[in-house]
């Protein structure tokens, strides 16, 4: 099985905790001590992964390799914002959705009875695009799982 035939709870939960992980050794990633192939092998033989997935998709070649790759993704994702902010020194504003995507997230939320957990302006315009994607499609690409937990289906009838 491979990361991306999980369901999005899962991978939510997987993002999350190796997000964690992958902040508290960033010096060694940056610098490149730590790849992609040590940092999977790590967190699959210390055992905190195995509260969300069970022993036998650990010990799976497929899984293991799409994890590697899944990290690499998020590793690029993280080098890439690293970078970005160090650029946007200058700049006080990050990248806000125009009101068009507010518009479109707005009226697509409100035909397909979702809600957004958080408030608009915290959402970027990469985060509109993806909820978009995310609500339309029912897919969410591999390193943007954070999204999962930004939209909820209504209660309200």
């Amino acid at each position: 099985m491979q990361i991306e035939q999980l369901d999005l709870e899962t991978r939510s939960k997987i993002y999350s905790y190796t997000k964690k992980v992958l902040r508290k050794y960033q010096k060694g990633i940056i610098t490149g001590k730590l790849t992609a192939d040590k940092f999977a092998d790590n967190i699959l033989s210390n055992g905190s992964i195995n509260d969300i997935l069970d022993e036998q998709t650990l010990c799976e070649e497929d899984f293991k390799t799409s994890y590697i790759d899944y990290i690499q993704t998020l590793i690029h994702i993280q080098n890439e914002n690293l970078s970005n902010s160090k650029k946007r020194k200058n700049k006080t504003v990050p990248d806000k959705p125009t009101i068009t995507q507010k518009i479109q997230l707005k009226k697509l939320l409100e035909s397909t009875g979702y809600s957004l957990s958080i408030p608009f302006e915290y959402l970027t315009a990469d985060d509109v695009d993806n909820i978009i994607k995310y609500v339309g499609t029912g897919f969410i690409d591999l390193g943007n799982e954070r999204i999962f937990n930004y939209v909820s289906k209504s209660t309200i009838s």
